[in-house]
């Protein structure tokens, strides 16, 4: 890696050393556990052979760990705090999903969703349940890939996904820099690249974990993968491309689609990787990089009308009006939001 002269650009992540360092701070217990014990789901429906239906919908002929059936009968009610999810079928449209958030009281909107109505095709309700669910509960995609190959492409996405918001409003919130129109100047921020790095880091973990991975060696999981993402580990080649996307847009602009589409193209890397066995291509990964950057420019705190000012350069009169993220861009316990305190 070549480095700026007199500085290591990549401050406190810039080398293997440093970065396994940062590495050895992360505690991966708590997410080893939670993926390695099947999510608590149970299914309900007016009859044994819907609720045994809505099993085969929902997750195939594999297995059937943590699942379990029940006949809804009046008068019934459900302790919800044995479940993680508790999913309605109703295909005859009998007014369960009513019925059994009643049955819950408050706190049911938090686990009980609705897999089918009348007339809505079986197979698109089960692709939006399955991504809905993971995208709600995303501490418990990594469970729900590993348990359920046919969850694993939405838990994949889902960790991703709220990774990279996460990261995107660490940005936002923390003070990482001013308007950097330069690598460099980006690069020497350590404290809060550790963040960033920690937070790919556990993303990784959890990517491995939904694609069934022996969690026992967290350190060869990361070894492993780190020439698989190659720079994305250590922000560079994001930063360059970018800082020359949205060259000088105002306010947060930049930082906010480094931290979005760095942690992005890291996490499509990683997850090539445990779905086809090889390193992906150049050419792939620079292909997930320009994606993860358009991604980016949708931002609510970017947005188009942002970054069309921005690639105006110098020329450019507008300025940028910087608008938080939407509320969904929040991480769970195992993602650090906040900056770490400077001495």
């Amino acid at each position: 890696m070549k480095l700026l002269k007199g500085k290591n650009p990549m401050g406190a992540v810039g080398t293997v050393r440093s970065f396994m360092n940062v590495v050895k701070d992360i505690d991966f217990d708590e997410v080893r556990d939670r993926a390695e014990q099947a999510p608590r789901t149970l299914i309900v429906a007016t009859s044994e052979a819907l609720s045994e239906d809505a099993v085969g919908q929902l997750f195939g002929a594999g297995s059937r760990d943590g699942i379990e059936r029940r006949t809804w009968r009046d008068g019934d009610t459900v302790d919800v705090s044995r479940w993680d999810v508790i999913v309605v079928y109703d295909p005859e449209g009998q007014g369960l999903l009513d019925t059994v958030r009643k049955a819950i009281g408050p706190g049911a909107d938090a686990v009980v969703f609705f897999l089918a109505g009348p007339g809505q095709s079986a197979r698109n309700a089960v692709d939006a349940l399955r991504a809905e669910i993971t995208s709600t509960l995303p501490a418990l995609a990594p469970a729900f890939g590993r348990f359920y190959p046919e969850w694993r492409p939405d838990a994949v996405r889902a960790i991703i996904d709220e990774t990279s918001k996460a990261n995107a409003q660490f940005a936002l919130v923390s003070n990482v820099s001013t308007v950097i129109p330069i690598v460099g100047n980006l690069m020497a921020v350590g404290a809060d690249l550790i963040v960033l790095t920690k937070n790919q880091v556990m993303m990784c973990y959890k990517i491995a974990a939904a694609h069934d991975h022996d969690l026992g060696n967290q350190f060869a999981i990361i070894r492993e993968l780190t020439p698989v993402v190659g720079a994305g580990f250590l922000w560079r080649t994001i930063a360059r491309e970018a800082t020359a996307m949205i060259p000088l847009a105002a306010g947060t602009i930049p930082k906010v689609a480094i931290a979005f589409a760095g942690t992005m193209a890291v996490g499509r890397a990683a997850d090539y990787y445990y779905r086809f066995g090889s390193k992906p291509s150049k050419s792939q990964l620079a292909e997930f990089r320009k994606s993860a950057l358009q991604l980016a420019s949708k931002l609510p705190v970017i947005g188009d009308d942002a970054l069309a000012a921005g690639m105006k350069g110098s020329k450019g009169k507008e300025t940028t009006t910087t608008r938080p993220l939407d509320a969904t861009a929040t991480s769970t316990t195992e993602t650090e939001t906040q900056p770490l305190d400077r001495d």
